[in-house]
């Protein structure tokens, strides 16, 4: 590759990434937030695991729907306790389950 090829590839990144940020401020105004809330008015968004962490450890992910900003939390569960609504139906009820 060439000089003058070096310096054309490095001038496409460039304008890619300005249209990028252009982009963005364009959805920006459209997004009717404004300054940051004082108090916000968190509502949940989505809870995942992160690739090769601890499988007892959650992000979870908050947005303000009044100004646009987002939280995450980090959770480590501390106890699980498992629940089977339709433990009377199946074939193989847990001994000392008694009928009432």
């Amino acid at each position: 590759m060439t000089r003058e090829e070096e310096i054309a590839d490095k001038l496409k990144e460039e304008m890619a990434e300005l249209n990028r940020r252009i982009e963005r401020l364009n959805q920006w105004k459209g997004s009717g937030y404004s300054e940051p809330c004082q108090e916000h008015a968190w509502q949940y968004v989505e809870m995942h695991q992160e690739i090769n962490a601890d499988p007892t450890t959650y992000i979870l992910r908050f947005k303000c729907p009044r100004c646009g900003m987002t939280m995450e939390q980090q959770a480590v569960v501390e106890q699980e306790t498992l629940f089977d609504e339709w433990q009377e139906y199946r074939e193989n009820k847990n001994k000392g389950d008694e009928e009432e």
